[in-house]
């Protein structure tokens, strides 16, 4: 199977990201999550068991490391 995403994948996989951005701050602090533009195939702290599960899946994925906290900066 090639696990490289099509641009087309790509762009759809970025959209489902920033549409779901709260819910994963909410959810899934500091872990790694696997997903597509489905939605989420696995989270866990542990990077390798995401890998593990998203490959077992089948399907093409990319993995984000869900920050501890966000900021933001004024720039005066």
């Amino acid at each position: 199977m090639n696990t490289t995403p099509s641009p087309h994948e790509s762009k759809q996989m970025l959209k489902w990201l920033n549409q779901n951005r709260q819910m994963l701050l909410e959810l899934y602090k500091n872990q790694y999550i696997a997903y597509n533009a489905d939605g989420l195939i696995a989270h866990s702290e542990n990077l390798r068991e995401v890998l593990k599960l998203a490959e077992a899946s089948n399907q093409i994925f990319a993995i984000y490391l869900v920050p501890r906290r966000t900021a933001s900066i004024e720039i005066l």
